[in-house]
This record gives structure tokens, C-alpha cells and sequence, in this order.
């Protein structure tokens, strides 16, 4: 995760792939603009998919993931820079701890693939 995240974002070489080095390297791109030559005014959309599975092996770390992310998207806001966070999940049953206050929910317009038509 933190490879792949680091090397999405052009994290910079002394990144230190835990979880307070991503609050803080994702804190700067939300916050100031990414590390890479990204225009002024961007904004930031990070896109997960299959987080279920990241979640089945590493819940503690996924939950905190995403309280980054929301924390960050906050302190973004206040600055007027756009950062939003998009996580797929194969599981309509995944549950996760409140994030920053706000449940985490099943989009209940989306379906199972065994019920499509």
C-alpha cells in the first residue's frame, strides 16, 4: 500500500512507508499541491479499488488509512483545495469504524454482481 501510494503520488525519496509518514506526505499534497508538476488549483482524487481486500488482511491499518484520508480532506477544505477520496469494495457486508465521525456506508444503489441483470 504505501508503495503503491508513495509512488502514485510522487512521494518524495525519504518517505518513510508507515502510517504517520503518509499523514504527513499526503497531508503536503492535499494540503500545498502534489510533489510531481501538477498545475496550481488540481485538487487530489485518490481512487481505491478492491478495498475489501486490502481490509481482510490489514483492518486496523485500512481503518486508519481512510481517518487519514478524511482528516486530510479537512484540512484541505479549509484551505480551499479540492481533495476527495473514492474506495471500492467487492463487499456489501464491509464495515468500518466511523471516519471522522461519519459512518462509512454501502452505496445502496449499487449491487451485487449476482443480482444484475
Amino acid at each position: 500500500m504505501h508503495r503503491a501510494i508513495a509512488a502514485a503520488l510522487h512521494f518524495p525519496d525519504y518517505y518513510g512507508h508507515n502510517l504517520d509518514a503518509l499523514n504527513d506526505c499526503l497531508g503536503d499534497v492535499a494540503s500545498y499541491g502534489g510533489y510531481d508538476d501538477s498545475p496550481e488549483g488540481t485538487g487530489l482524487v485518490l481512487s481505491f479499488t478492491d478495498y475489501d481486500r486490502f481490509t481482510a488482511v490489514c483492518p486496523r491499518t485500512a481503518q486508519i488509512v481512510l481517518d487519514i484520508i478524511a482528516d486530510q480532506a479537512r484540512h484541505a477544505a479549509v484551505l480551499q483545495r479540492r481533495f476527495f477520496s473514492l474506495v471500492h469494495s467487492n463487499d456489501a457486508n464491509i464495515k468500518f469504524e466511523p471516519v471522522g465521525a461519519m459512518p462509512v456506508m454501502w452505496n445502496s444503489d449499487e449491487w451485487a454482481d449476482n443480482n444484475r441483470g
